[in-house]
């Protein structure tokens, strides 16, 4: 079960250092962006919008009129108030919230791993799409961050069945402690619910070096899903 207040604790927590960190968000956010079938929608509602790396593509590579987003965390409205001056911000858990309106673009980006049931959110959200209105995902898949799960013995991180087009994405850093770094700055540690100690961090390190080096620097492996269909 997803703890979701941990989730939303740890995406509060990195709002400041996310975009820094979040390189395999961005490139999946242009992706996705670049798998739309049109450039031009009226109405935009975009789930899970964070600090803004999706909004920004939206706001350079497509027209709209209307524009709606949804977080978590409630303070994810400051950073899109700085990219589109007029919105509305819906905060909440996007399995729980009442939505009420018509759209012709619904879109997310590397958000929807967090829901408990996302085939049912899949639904809920079709159903408030505009007739030929566009539903656009990306996410990660359930072998995302296969280090994490391997070394820590955790089986399948985030539960995610939905079709679509798979991709590996590899980062490398320096040591395995930087990679915990960068899962903590984007907030992605919450799939972690693990206090290292002095010796079980020791442990983590030395097996990660063991198991997943690449040279002189280690691997961190993504596993992003893009699934875009129309209505």
């Amino acid at each position: 079960m997803t703890d979701k207040l941990l989730v939303k604790k740890r995406f509060l927590k990195s709002q400041k250092t996310y975009n820094d960190n979040a390189i395999i968000q961005k490139r999946m956010a242009k992706k996705l962006i670049s798998m739309l079938p049109e450039n031009n929608y009226n109405s935009i509602f975009e789930i899970g919008c964070a600090t803004g790396v999706l909004t920004e593509q939206i706001v350079k590579n497509i027209s709209f009129n209307n524009f709606t987003c949804n977080d978590l965390v409630e303070t994810s409205k400051e950073y899109i108030d700085k990219i589109v001056k007029d919105n509305t911000f819906i905060p909440g858990d996007i399995e729980k919230i009442e939505l009420n309106g018509k759209y012709d673009l619904i879109i997310s980006n590397a958000a929807l791993q967090w829901c408990e049931d996302i085939e049912n959110t899949i639904k809920k959200l079709i159903l408030n799409l505009n007739k030929n209105g566009t539903l656009a995902i990306s996410t990660f898949g359930n072998n995302n961050l296969t280090e994490i799960q391997t070394i820590l013995n955790i089986k399948n991180v985030q539960k995610v069945n939905i079709k679509g087009i798979e991709k590996t994405e590899i980062l490398y850093f320096d040591t395995p402690l930087d990679v915990l770094k960068h899962l903590k700055y984007t907030g992605a540690n919450a799939v972690i619910e693990f206090q290292f100690t002095k010796s079980s961090l020791k442990n983590f390190v030395d097996q990660y070096k063991k198991l997943f080096s690449c040279g002189n620097k280690v691997s961190l492996t993504y596993k992003p899903i893009y699934s875009v269909f129309t209505k």
